[in-house]
């Protein structure tokens, strides 16, 4: 496989594992992922917990199965619980980043809220544990202000931006908020390739970013087709929920 296309595991490999938990993580280190990503949000006793929710939402019924608000439930109520259809309980942001230093593994985190605690206590868990070259945080470009939070609380922090948008102008929004990397899609690819079928400007536009050193990635790759398709426009880094999966993809269009 050429060695310079990044496999990246989304939520730690969601189809292999529990998604967000320690397992997934450890089972992303074993399917030779490159990275992985998580999602972050506060307790009620302002804890940072790895759970999946929407944007500002704290139903966690989806995941846990407990009907309780999040912004109801202290660590302590959260230690209690187990991601659904499994014995696996929900993880600690501390908990993430000593299995980071411990392995070597990069993380790329999440935050799904936008409360103003949020982003100050995620950098600056990264500092004390010495992981701002390990640990990048991302969210959409809608949500920019996050990361430039981030850089304003910590210059060093890397952050990367997930645009959605195929008619964007990536690298103005790359350079706008001081972020190394630009990933397209992040589940909706199709409206990318049918943009590009008619205006032909994705290459160009990842040409551009690369030339000014930042990675441009795609997600999320689920079938040979996706993989084939970014592959052709020069993106050199591919998420998904089956890293696997899309290593035999590679593997095989590269011979």
């Amino acid at each position: 496989m050429n060695p310079d296309i990044k496999i990246l595991a989304h939520r730690g490999g969601m189809e292999r594992a529990p998604e967000n938990t320690i397992a997934a993580f450890r089972q992303a280190l074993d399917d030779g992922a490159d990275a992985f990503e998580c999602d972050v949000r506060l307790t009620k006793d302002q804890e940072p917990i790895i759970i999946h929710t929407g944007f500002d939402r704290d139903d966690i019924e989806a995941v846990t199965g407990c009907s309780t608000p999040l912004r109801e439930l202290n660590w302590s109520d959260v230690q209690t619980l187990k991601v659904m259809e499994s014995n696996e309980p929900i993880a600690h942001l501390d908990g993430v980043l000593s299995f980071v230093r411990d392995t070597g593994l990069p993380c790329f985190i999440e935050p799904k809220e936008s409360s103003e605690a949020l982003i100050p206590i995620v950098v600056e868990r990264i500092h004390q544990s010495d992981l701002v070259d390990k640990v990048d945080i991302l969210t959409f470009d809608s949500r920019r202000e996050l990361l430039l939070q981030a850089k304003q609380l910590q210059p060093e922090i890397q952050t990367s931006v997930i645009i959605i948008n195929p008619m964007a102008n990536f690298l103005k929004a790359a350079e706008s908020i001081d972020a190394g990397r630009v990933i397209i899609g992040w589940s909706r690819i199709n409206h990318f390739c049918l943009y590009n079928f008619f205006f032909r400007s994705l290459t160009r536009k990842v040409r551009q970013l690369r030339a000014k050193g930042i990675a441009v990635e795609g997600g999320f790759a689920r079938t040979r087709h996706d993989v084939e398709w970014l592959l052709r426009h020069e993106i050199g880094g591919l998420w998904t929920d089956n890293v696997p999966r899309i290593r035999e993809f590679v593997e095989a269009l590269d011979r």
